[in-house]
């Protein structure tokens, strides 16, 4: 029983892992209440997350506010640009119900095509902002290319993230039940099984860069 319980043992692992994300989750919550600081508090919570994945971690929230501030300016930028151009296409497929004919099926090819390189992006972007130092024209293009070329991987986290989001807004139960596993660890964890997917996904660049 006492080794059961001690501090290396599995279940001692699991429990201070549910407690990482509770705290991290907490922390991720309350950096973004100002809306415009959720592009870098998301890039910060992808920072500690792919560290924790890897058993690198040392202080989360400490953690945390230094990918925070080191990368506040360049994901803010991101952010910005990811809510006008997810704004524009969002316009674009409302607007395709008032065209008809061929001009209704070339403008809706057109809103899919610009849709799947916007969500190619916004997969990867904020965790590959995390990961590299790299410029925001760079960091766009190479998120898109990592998308591109792993579709599987993008297909996962697309589904992953579209069930929660159905969840949510399939009832108010539904969304009664999302707001409680949003707030008690939610995003952390869904981003945690996100991390997972495109660490996978990253390490195969970094092995081929060796």
């Amino acid at each position: 029983m006492g080794q059961l319980f001690s501090l290396e043992s599995p279940i001692s692992h699991v429990l201070a892992r549910i407690v990482d994300i509770f705290i991290l989750n907490l922390v991720f919550i309350i950096s973004c209440l100002p809306i415009i600081t959720i592009g870098a508090s998301t890039t910060a919570l992808y920072s500690v997350l792919m560290k924790m994945i890897k058993n690198e971690e040392k202080s989360i929230v400490k953690s945390f506010f230094i990918s925070f501030k080191a990368n506040f300016f360049k994901s803010t930028i991101i952010w910005m640009i990811t809510v006008l151009i997810g704004a524009i296409i969002l316009l674009d497929f409302l607007f395709l119900g008032h065209l008809s004919g061929l001009i209704r099926f070339l403008f809706t090819g057109m809103a899919i095509i610009f849709g799947f390189v916007f969500l190619c992006v916004t997969a990867f972007i904020f965790p590959y902002t995390a990961r590299y130092e790299d410029t925001i024209k760079k960091s766009i293009l190479n998120s898109l290319l990592i998308g591109t070329s792993n579709v599987p991987s993008l297909l996962a986290i697309l589904l992953m993230n579209s069930i929660f989001v159905f969840i949510i807004l399939s009832s108010n139960l539904g969304f009664l039940s999302g707001l409680y596993f949003v707030t008690f660890g939610g995003f952390a964890l869904l981003a945690y099984l996100n991390a997972l997917i495109i660490s996978k996904v990253f390490s195969k660049y970094e092995v081929f860069n060796r």
